[in-house]
């Protein structure tokens, strides 16, 4: 027995006159053609709405102009889902489209958003501070670009394990992780499908907005995603602790540096380390030029600790924050908490107060 022999005639009036769906589409719901629906509905005695009725059909849905263009616009919602949404037929929705004159999307454009994603997706979670820490870490590490209307890619690529843990640490609670398999130099490329939630990832320029260097709790976040995707701690020369920082971005370290002095930490500005177009010692070409910013003195080095420590997650780059650490309680103690003398004079010339 086909489908529609099981339909009872109060369930086709009610698709017919009240949701007033087309011939063509409650053929496709029930996987017969349009023929057989109109045979069936007049052997029930339903009365087969004209093309007039049919069309004047399309101004009956009270659809606020307003709610229809943030719904399919804005919302990019299809308009079979917005039928659904408010049940009432594609036609409707089409016809209501047409008379607000709000631009149909193309082909491709309504393709790209019927193709529903294999894993779930799920919406930030709206916190500042972790928003703050996801711009720094992309800023440094990560590649993002537009997959499409619905989708945010973000992608990275690493030798290091407990990167690539962490890729999946701050990910995996919003979209699923894909990785691959390790390269010859054991390196792991991953990515992740995010919604457009994450937009705020894709505008990504050689500059730290406002609202982060306006608040030291957002600096402080911005400041340990960096850290995990560019900076370090270490002992110099097996004896005194440091931190340092190297990229491409010049400005933003230049502002990173004029909000640590601002907040009392004390460090040189940023310097050229590398030109465009030369090698590290791995045998990479560098394709901008690579600049370092250090911070070299006990005091400055104890509050910048102080300020990443609630937000610093690299696993690796904790445990060497923690080394430093020790390492500077213990010059203390050795040398009774003498004051750094390091860029003392240098510091005075720039007009800063020590």
């Amino acid at each position: 027995m086909k489908v529609i022999d099981k339909v009872s005639p109060k369930k086709l009036k009610e698709l017919d006159w009240k949701r007033k769906m087309s011939l063509s589409e409650i053929a496709r719901l029930y996987n017969c053609s349009s023929t057989t629906i109109c045979q069936r509905l007049k052997e029930y005695g339903i009365k087969v709405r004209s093309n007039s009725e049919a069309h004047r059909g399309y101004y009956k849905i009270n659809i606020p102009k307003g709610k229809l263009k943030n719904l399919y616009f804005h919302r990019k919602m299809s308009s079979p889902e917005i039928a659904k949404k408010f049940n009432c037929s594609l036609a409707s929705i089409r016809g209501k489209l047409r008379e607000y004159r709000i631009p149909i999307r193309s082909h491709y454009e309504a393709h790209l958003l019927c193709n529903k994603p294999w894993y779930i997706r799920y919406d930030f979670n709206g916190n500042p501070e972790e928003k703050a820490y996801l711009i720094g870490f992309s800023y440094g590490d990560l590649h993002t670009e537009l997959a499409s209307p619905r989708s945010i890619k973000i992608s990275m690529h690493s030798s290091k394990i407990n990167q690539v843990k962490l890729f999946e640490l701050l990910f995996s609670k919003y979209g699923h992780v894909w990785k691959g398999e390790p390269d010859k130099i054991q390196a792991i490329s991953m990515h992740c499908y995010l919604n457009n939630a994450f937009s705020y990832l894709l505008n990504k320029k050689d500059l730290i907005p406002g609202w982060i260097l306006e608040n030291k709790k957002y600096f402080a976040a911005f400041l340990a995603g960096y850290t995990d995707a560019e900076g370090t701690f270490c002992i110099y020369n097996g004896k005194d602790g440091n931190f340092s920082i190297r990229s491409q971005d010049k400005n933003i370290l230049s502002q990173i540096r004029n909000k640590l002095i601002e907040l009392g930490i004390l460090c040189r500005p940023p310097h050229l380390v590398r030109k465009k177009g030369t090698r590290d010692i791995r045998g990479t070409i560098s394709n901008e030029n690579i600049y370092g910013l250090w911070t070299y003195r006990k005091d400055a080095l104890l509050k910048l600790i102080d300020l990443l420590n609630p937000y610093l997650k690299h696993a690796d780059k904790r445990r060497r924050m923690e080394i430093v650490k020790n390492n500077v309680l213990e010059r203390n103690k050795k040398y009774n908490n003498q004051p750094d003398r390091r860029f003392y004079k240098l510091y005075l010339e720039e007009g800063i107060k020590i």
